[in-house]
C-alpha cells in the first residue's frame, strides 16, 4: 500500500496547524509517503508496549511475526526525521512540560 500524508495546500491558513508543525520540526511526521502494510502495522501496534521505567528515556517494545522490536527516542526520532530532544509522556490530569508552550494560550485558541 501506498504511504500517507497530510494534504498541507488543504490546512486553512486560519488554523496554524502547519506552522505549528514547521516550528516542531515535525513537518516529515505527516509526509510520510513510504508503502505500509495494514496487517504487520496491526500486529505490531496490538503487541505495543512500553519498557522505559519512570524517570528513564522513553522506549517501547513490540513484535511482528515473532520478531521482537526495540525502539527509543533516538531510534524513534531518527526513523521520523525529527530532532532527538527531551521526549514527554503524556499523564493523565498534567499538562506537557514544553518550552514556549502555556496551557492558558492553548485554552483560549480552543
Amino acid at each position: 500500500m501506498g504511504g500517507r500524508n497530510i494534504d498541507l495546500d488543504l490546512c486553512s491558513s486560519e488554523f496554524s496547524f502547519v506552522s505549528w508543525l514547521d516550528d516542531l520540526h515535525l513537518l516529515p511526521l505527516v509526509q510520510i509517503s513510504d508503502p505500509f502494510y495494514i496487517k504487520l502495522v496491526k500486529e505490531f501496534y496490538s503487541n505495543l508496549k512500553m519498557v522505559s521505567a519512570q524517570n528513564e528515556e522513553f522506549s517501547i517494545s513490540s513484535s511482528v511475526k515473532g520478531q521482537r522490536i526495540y525502539l527509543d527516542a533516538r531510534i524513534l526520532a531518527s526513523i521520523l526525521h525529527i530532532p532527538h530532544t527531551v521526549l514527554y509522556v503524556f499523564e493523565h490530569k498534567k499538562w506537557s512540560e514544553v518550552e514556549g508552550f502555556h496551557p492558558s494560550q492553548m485554552l483560549s485558541i480552543l
